[in-house]
């Protein structure tokens, strides 16, 4: 997930928000008739642009939209009430972005994510499925790397870059130093080999699987 990109749209949405509670309006008579406690709408136009842009927003963020989704999405009229429901919900979320709380359910996801893949694994490797075991310990190895390099905006040129290009970025980077990037070197050509279906043994798959889960406890 680019955090950047999610922070700036949710800036966005909060000022067109903020701008779109300025066309608010209310029909007070109807054939001359006054209405009780009338209802305010805001711009029509104005609301459906808006909503779009908040839509996407919650696509970017996926799963961590949960807490927002209910408030923000959905078919909704264009009442002034709902307006500022929505502003509030965005309001919401950028505070919980600028708090750093976002990246931390996003870890939370993964690491629930990557516990019960790391289950599997060593279930197989019990089991003596080696080789099967090794290509899901590969899996989250990528996936974690990945993760890293997003939680550091780290970004390719590449459409499909390789586990040898996160982990070279990630060391270039210095968010690890030379003795992790040639142990994670190390993991990725166990992870390769099972991968390809290159001969392997139980030693080295099992090196994989211990590698991942020191990995994944030591860059939580």
């Amino acid at each position: 997930m680019n955090l950047d990109l999610v922070n700036k749209l949710c800036e966005k949405c909060i000022s067109e928000g903020e701008s779109l509670l300025g066309t608010a309006w209310s029909k007070d008579n109807m054939g001359g008739m006054p209405i009780l406690n009338p209802t305010s709408y805001v711009d029509l136009e104005g609301f459906k642009k808006w909503k779009s842009n908040c839509n996407v927003l919650l696509n970017l963020l996926g799963d961590l939209s949960k807490p927002w989704d209910d408030e923000i999405g959905g078919v909704q009229g264009n009442t002034l009430v709902k307006a500022k429901n929505i502003l509030g919900a965005l309001k919401s979320m950028k505070e919980t972005i600028d708090n750093g709380y976002l990246i931390r359910i996003e870890d939370l996801i993964f690491a629930e994510a990557f516990s019960n893949l790391i289950e599997q694994a060593e279930y197989l490797y019990s089991n003596g499925y080696f080789l099967a075991s090794g290509v899901l310990g590969r899996a989250v190895l990528e996936e974690k790397l990945r993760n890293l390099c997003d939680s550091n905006n780290l970004f390719f040129s590449k459409n499909r870059p390789t586990l040898n290009d996160f982990n070279t970025e990630l060391f270039k980077s210095k968010i690890y130093d030379k003795i992790e990037f040639k142990s994670i070197d190390h993991l990725i050509s166990i992870g390769n080999s099972a991968a390809h279906n290159k001969p392997i043994n139980k030693e080295d798959v099992k090196k994989l699987i211990d590698g991942v889960i020191e990995i994944l406890k030591k860059f939580k």
